[in-house]
């Protein structure tokens, strides 16, 4: 039984400034950074693979894990299935003035296509030879991840997990 471990990355700086990312490159405060090595010091699992966000955000908040684990940060892998979901015009808006789960902006990945690529995300992942897993993502992608993870679930289910600690889905 293939075990699931998600992350989400460390505060970035638009985190900071409460401002929509999506798809928009976003690096990782200093915080951010600490969030990471520590929750690669606290995390008892190993994994046998580490697969990351292409978006800076997620994939060094993968590699910071990945050094504090002794994963080899060379052998992470990038996968752009695991990416934020896309929020077109929102994104650079504050979080304060707009609900992503109600906002209808131009280029707004619909949630529909949304789930769906957290399914081809999840059916990647079930094919790998990997049997310990670590996700690096993004808030929004952990709740259609465990939309698809948990057949018969909503989207509206979960909540985005906090930045930087590790749980498990499966």
């Amino acid at each position: 039984m293939k075990r699931l471990y998600f992350v989400r990355h460390g505060e970035s700086e638009l985190n900071r400034q409460r401002l929509f990312t999506g798809h928009t490159d976003a690096p990782l405060t200093d915080r951010g950074r600490e969030q990471a090595r520590l929750a690669g010091r606290q995390t008892n699992a190993t994994f046998d693979l580490v697969i990351a966000s292409p978006l800076i955000r997620a994939l060094e908040t993968a590699q910071i894990i990945a050094a504090e684990t002794g994963y080899p940060t060379a052998r992470i892998l990038t996968n752009p299935l695991f990416m934020e979901r896309g929020l077109g015009l929102l994104e650079g808006r504050s979080t304060d003035e707009f609900d992503e789960d109600t906002a209808d902006f131009d280029g707004m990945e619909s949630i529909e296509d949304f789930l769906r690529r957290a399914r081809s995300g999840l059916a990647f992942l079930q094919d790998l030879e990997a049997e310990n897993i670590l996700i690096a993502s993004h808030g929004a992608f952990a709740r259609a991840l465990q939309t698809a993870v948990k057949p018969g679930s909503n989207y509206a289910d979960f909540s985005e997990p906090a930045n930087a600690v590790i749980i498990q889905f499966i």
